[in-house]
């Protein structure tokens, strides 16, 4: 990761201080449903080519290499998110094609928890689902209310299976392009799950251009 970042969403910035380019993230704390989101690394080689295998060829070996990627952030980070009460993925729907990715990686990250350190839900309990899949909203050459409203559909589709009430929530993506997506899903774990805090982690950061 470069040497200066986002507070809030990790993208490299030009200095210390520096406004982010992103639009959500100058938005101030009470608009936005979530703190910050971590990357463990940006959305180029080497890691770039593996997710889009994993996504969207259904490649599942990946996915153990992405469960200990996480296991690992969260290890190396562990005083920055000791109050975490409940880690989850971003849910996907049962239809996905080719695999339901975020899923898989979850469960890797569970299995790969071998001491059950971490409070990574279980994958046979899931404290949310999507029940249907939504149109989605690629990454470049797509208008911020298109990504938005793509945001908000996914967040409506989704459906609690378990109680978030008061608790710190760590959610987890594979990757970050401008945070609708943690926004929408953070304002329904907020107000409708009543959970206290959303974070995020993801595998991998979009960098602005790309």
């Amino acid at each position: 990761m470069a040497k200066h970042r986002c507070l809030v969403c990790s993208q490299s910035l030009d200095a210390p201080g520096a406004a982010c380019r992103n639009k959500i993230c100058r938005w101030s704390s009470q608009a936005r449903y979530f703190t910050r989101v971590d990357a463990i690394a940006l959305f180029t080689d080497p890691l770039e080519q593996p997710i889009k295998r994993f996504k969207y060829d259904g490649r599942k070996g990946w996915s153990k290499v992405f469960g200990r990627l996480i296991v690992g952030w969260l290890e190396e980070n562990s005083d920055e998110i000791a109050d975490v009460d409940l880690i989850i993925g971003n849910p996907t729907a049962p239809d996905r094609v080719p695999l339901q990715h975020i899923e898989t990686i979850m469960a890797s990250a569970y299995t790969e928890d071998t001491l059950g350190r971490w409070p990574i839900a279980d994958p046979d309990s899931p404290v949310l689902i999507k029940k249907h899949e939504t149109k989605k909203s690629a990454s470049g050459g797509v208008q911020w209310k298109d990504k938005l409203q793509a945001a908000q559909d996914h967040a409506k589709a989704m459906k609690f299976r378990r109680s978030v009430e008061g608790k710190r929530i760590l959610l987890i993506d594979d990757v970050f392009t401008t945070g609708a997506t943690f926004h929408t899903v953070g304002k329904r774990l907020m107000t409708e799950g009543k959970a206290t805090e959303v974070r995020g982690l993801v595998l991998a950061r979009v960098p602005f251009g790309l």
